[in-house]
């Protein structure tokens, strides 16, 4: 569905220009909100809550699309899942050319907490059969809870980082048996990730681009 076109027509009443560049804009906000794990229901009720505007752009979002996710607005991530990036570049053979998408850094805005139970149990190579999703989800927010005093990163990004450093490598039998188990590895992961936020911060790298 072409949502740019659906605002202009139901919201709009047309488009007003002889160029395209509102459009486009337009259509950015809306791929972004593809991209970002917003569902086709939330995106027409945006589209219809919208004033008609010329264009529509990333603060025109409303406060109600991150309910009931664990991000938050116009907040810097570092975990790469809580990322939206461009495609990779490709070759075309038959031109010979490198065809390379625009640069953007944008955050995700539905991420909840059973995309934080999934990631656990990928990422440890832990099966499903023992989960225990009341269990894993009081857990989580107790660690959630526990590192939001963290002044340099987000609890979410630390959470992130400590189950990533307690993957297993090759055949190695995951050490980790329950959520808890990971904050045997907080010294490390607060020592890394506080230095890369530092990092960042200095190479102004903990920006949010958009397309």
């Amino acid at each position: 569905m072409d949502y740019a076109e659906f605002y202009y027509s139901q919201v709009v009443g047309l488009y007003p220009f002889d160029t395209d560049d509102c459009r486009e804009q337009t259509d950015k906000v809306m791929k972004h909100l593809i991209d970002a794990g917003v569902s086709e229901s939330d995106i027409l009720r945006f589209i219809e809550e919208s004033p008609p505007k010329d264009c529509l752009t990333p603060d025109d979002l409303p406060e109600w699309l991150w309910e009931g996710s664990l991000l938050k607005r116009n907040t810097f991530y570092y975990h790469n899942t809580l990322h939206i990036r461009p495609k990779a570049p490709t070759f075309n053979p038959l031109s010979k050319v490198e065809e390379v998408n625009q640069f953007y850094l944008e955050m995700k805005i539905n991420y909840k907490m059973d995309d934080l139970i999934n990631y656990f149990y990928e990422t440890l190579r832990i099966s499903k059969d023992l989960a225990d999703k009341r269990k894993d989800e009081g857990s989580f927010n107790y660690l959630l809870n526990k590192y939001g005093r963290l002044d340099f990163c987000e609890a979410i990004d630390f959470v992130l980082a400590l189950i990533d450093h307690n993957k297993p490598t090759n055949n190695q039998f995951p050490a980790v048996q329950n959520i808890l188990d990971i904050t045997q590895a907080q010294a490390e992961v607060y020592d890394l990730l506080k230095r890369r936020a530092a990092d960042a911060s200095l190479d102004k790298a903990n920006t949010i681009h958009w397309r």
